[in-house]
């Protein structure tokens, strides 16, 4: 038996595969086993894999007719044989220590999940963590992990992130769980897995360490519109009826549940189903409310944050907007009351007022407001946090 079976999903990966795949090769861990499953590539990939297979002792390859994600990893896990398994996509790349790290957790403390944290790669770094305490869960601290798997409501945030591939789980629980996926859910199928694994599993243990890199594919579900939208999520929410009667699903952890599906309905609106009216509901335009009124103001960012809070100052006559900029040292060209920073990552929030400070912007006059996900204030409101 391996220790660990890395199992790589690919499809039309022939850009990315290689920066994937070696990556998990330079792994400080020895006696892990890599299967690359071919989902029916229209590219050079499955011949990409075929390559590998040759060259390595240790990596394993099938191929198969395209039936998304989950049916690929349902398809590796079939030929696995490791301890532990874990999930990278072909797109995406990893620390050479993170499965020696995520393994030596497994065995030292005796669980059945090791959940950790990634980077996140678009137009920037951020560093995505769970939002519960380091540790390990085990007994009646379990059963509050669970509470909060979901979502974390005390800080109204995703309490495990839903990604596998920051994680490692046992395998013999790993063979029940995956299959009760179901092969048709496109998205969000991480988070159902995660959820169902840990309602069968007895332990876990968190570690706020990121080694896996998320790289934001342009061509990805979040960017693509899709008009079918709605029918996707009410798999999510048709699958988390199922989880409804198991014993260890909570009333909580449904009135969680329900909020999940309530934001995917959102992100659909404001974005991910090709309406012409982007992000309606993404940015709470109170903001503008906390600026005295006609005041001159810039906003510095990038990106759809930045045409957003533009677009609420052009259709309010409250504020003047002055100019837009993405470079912080254009600033100072303008005349102006404020400065609104509209990046919601709030390490890039403090460089950006950093650099803003050191070139003699006044710091009372550099603002930034939180924004929390829209439904998090009506959340609020209804008692559930």
């Amino acid at each position: 038996m391996k220790k660990v079976s890395v199992i790589i999903p690919v499809y039309n990966s022939e850009k990315t595969l290689k920066k994937s795949v070696d990556s998990v090769l330079n792994q400080t861990l020895e006696d892990l086993e890599i299967i690359l499953v071919d989902d029916g590539s229209k590219d050079l990939s499955a011949g990409l894999c075929e390559d590998y297979r040759d060259k390595y002792a240790n990596i394993k390859v099938v191929h198969k007719e395209n039936g998304g994600l989950v049916s690929a990893r349902k398809a590796g896990l079939n030929l696995a044989t490791g301890e532990y398994v874990g999930y990278v996509d072909s797109d995406d790349w990893i620390e050479p220590s993170m499965y020696e790290k995520l393994y030596s957790i497994a065995k030292e403390q005796n669980v059945d999940m090791v959940s950790s944290g990634y980077i996140y790669e678009g137009g920037y770094q951020s560093f995505e963590c769970d939002s519960v305490d380091e540790g390990k869960y085990v007994g009646e601290k379990y059963k509050e992990l669970l509470e909060k798997a979901i979502f974390n409501m005390d800080v109204q945030d995703l309490g495990l992130r839903g990604s596998l591939c920051c994680k490692l789980f046992k395998r013999e629980i790993l063979d029940k769980v995956q299959n009760l996926i179901p092969d048709e859910i496109s998205f969000s199928e991480d988070k159902l897995c995660a959820i169902t694994y840990l309602l069968n599993a007895e332990s876990a243990y968190v570690v706020k360490d990121c080694y896996y890199h998320y790289i934001m594919n342009s061509e990805s579900m979040t960017v693509e519109p899709k008009p079918d939208y709605l029918n996707k999520v009410n798999a999510i929410y048709k699958y988390f009826c199922t989880l409804y009667e198991h014993p260890r699903f909570t009333e909580n952890m449904r009135a969680q549940a329900e909020l999940y599906v309530t934001q995917q309905l959102i992100k659909g609106i404001n974005s991910r189903m090709g309406f012409s009216i982007k992000n309606l509901m993404w940015i709470d335009s109170e903001w503008m409310y906390k600026i005295p009124e006609k005041a001159n103001i810039i906003l510095c960012g990038s990106g759809a944050l930045l045409n957003t809070y533009a677009r609420q100052v052009e259709n309010s006559e409250r504020l003047h907007l002055v100019t837009a900029v993405d470079n912080p040292a254009d600033v100072s060209k303008y005349e102006f009351d404020y400065v609104v920073i509209t990046y919601k990552y709030l390490p890039k929030v403090e460089e950006i007022k950093k650099e803003l400070v050191e070139r003699g912007i006044e710091e009372n006059k550099i603002l930034w407001f939180e924004q929390k996900e829209i439904f998090w204030k009506y959340a609020k409101d209804a008692g559930l946090c």
